[in-house]
């Protein structure tokens, strides 16, 4: 069965379902989470009454993803080539640092951002996949026109995280680079070897997320295979559950992953983590 390791359970479900702190916190309970990730839409007042009830349960925060709690700078690129939005970006996210610092958590997950300049290539794509027509030789071109472009977008990401890692040591906080769900966001698999290496010795990791890396192999874009290998073998965190094209992460046997197939794949001492779909409800959360 996946994921035999307790898992953690993230808090992206809370403003789907309108729930308030106490209602979070008994969702919590009620699935029996190993601990709570701190997603990036909660509002500041939510977060400021969860953290400490969290806490006070004896629920571990495991993890904050960046940037948390929602802020007009959320929307910021870490990667971004505009200077101003680059250090908005890099701003809200040293403050979740020293936010998770303060919790005891063991992560904060980064998202680097998307090349901006190919969001209309992303769409395009994404309708062609929709309707069954992003063929081989049509991904093969969204690649290299992404990998050209690229290149400004990931020196901005390895300012930011040379920065980023050098808050994160002191607070005894481990990084994570989290595998994107977009073709055009960073890093992809190449460029994640390149960070990685530039950042050697630094307090910095990937995260796999498993429906997503399905869902980028679906399209034609990164192979399950190619990320497994790239993302999964140093993971300190896995994202898992199962998935269904675009949609994920849904309880075990609700989509198309075998995951008993990928379980084998997967470092058994990483973290374990669900970040659930939002259209579930509390009910079938309650099945991971």
């Amino acid at each position: 069965m996946f994921m035999p390791v307790p898992s953690a359970l993230s808090t992206c479900f809370a403003r789907p379902l309108g729930l308030g702190p106490e209602a979070v916190a008994e969702v919590l309970a009620r699935v029996s989470a190993a601990g709570a990730v701190l997603d990036p839409s909660l509002p500041a007042g939510l977060v400021e009454e969860l953290a400490p009830r969290l806490l006070g349960s004896g629920m571990p925060i495991l993890a904050v993803e960046a940037p948390c709690p929602w802020t007009r700078a959320s929307a910021a690129a870490l990667c971004a080539s505009d200077r101003l939005e680059a250090q908005a970006a890099l701003d809200a996210t040293l403050a979740t640092v020293q936010f998770a610092s303060t919790l005891s958590a063991r992560f904060v997950v980064l998202r680097l951002g998307d090349v901006a300049e190919l969001e209309r290539d992303f769409l395009h794509a994404r309708d062609r996949f929709v309707r069954g027509e992003l063929d081989e030789q049509h991904t093969f071109e969204l690649l290299e026109a992404r990998d050209v472009m690229a290149a400004r977008p990931l020196d901005s990401a390895r300012r930011a995280l040379d920065r980023l890692c050098r808050a994160a040591e002191p607070a005894g906080l481990t990084l994570l680079l989290r595998s994107p769900r977009r073709y055009v966001a960073l890093p992809s698999p190449r460029e994640l070897d390149l960070l990685l290496s530039d950042l050697s010795g630094a307090r910095v990791a990937p995260a796999l997320d498993l429906p997503a890396a399905h869902l980028l192999d679906l399209m034609g874009f990164y192979s399950l295979p190619l990320t497994l290998a790239t993302f999964a073998s140093r993971s300190a965190l896995i994202y898992g559950g199962d998935a269904c094209g675009p949609i994920g992460a849904l309880p075990a046997g609700r989509g198309i992953l075998d995951l008993p197939s990928l379980e084998p794949q997967l470092p058994a001492e990483a973290a374990r983590a669900v970040s659930p779909w939002s259209g579930l409800t509390v009910d079938e959360l309650a099945t991971f």
